[in-house]
């Protein structure tokens, strides 16, 4: 008897079709992602690369120097410093003591030019009369706030009826506590 031979592994034709058909599917994608990855993802990731060297570029650079001189620098440290003390002047209390000392109502400052560096103040003021210019000074001297206070000068203004008198003031403030 002649022997019989059984290929069950055997495939049929079209499984062929499929599988090429498959694989050139898979050709199609690929080459659909390296032209997208070459057309549409390069240009962007060129300008990003270009972007990040310019400023590693950028932060390699040597940090710029002071345009400012020694000289210049210390002017300007100076004044920093000036105003600094400027401001932590007790400057709330300066006004307070001259409110005070001017109490009655019968003293209006006209200018006041303090020069805290040197603890100095000048006072122009005018006065009802002279009675209220001698109190205002008497209350300023027997204030804690200032010493040295000195009448510099005193003038009667006529023109006017009321006949005020503008004086000048100079005194001595204490700048701490």
């Amino acid at each position: 008897m002649k022997g019989f031979y059984f290929n069950l592994l055997a495939q049929p034709r079209y499984l062929l079709w499929v599988r090429a058909a498959v694989l050139l599917l898979g050709g199609a994608a690929l080459a659909a992602v390296i032209a997208y990855g070459q057309w549409v993802l390069h240009p962007q990731l060129t300008t990003q690369r270009d972007l990040v060297q310019a400023e590693v570029a950028r932060l390699r650079m040597p940090a710029p120097t002071s345009a400012l001189k020694p000289a210049d620098l210390a002017q300007a440290w100076q004044r920093a410093r000036n105003v600094s003390v400027q401001l932590s002047l007790p400057w709330q209390r300066f006004f307070v003591a001259l409110g005070a000392a001017s109490n009655s109502g019968d003293v209006a400052f006209i200018s006041i030019e303090p020069d805290p560096l040197k603890g100095h103040v000048v006072l122009m003021a005018e006065g009802r009369n002279l009675e209220a210019m001698l109190k205002f000074v008497a209350d300023m001297q027997n204030s804690t706030d200032f010493s040295e206070v000195v009448l510099q000068s005193h003038t009667i203004v006529k023109n006017v009826p009321e006949k005020p008198v503008r004086f000048r003031v100079s005194a001595t403030w204490r700048t701490t506590e």
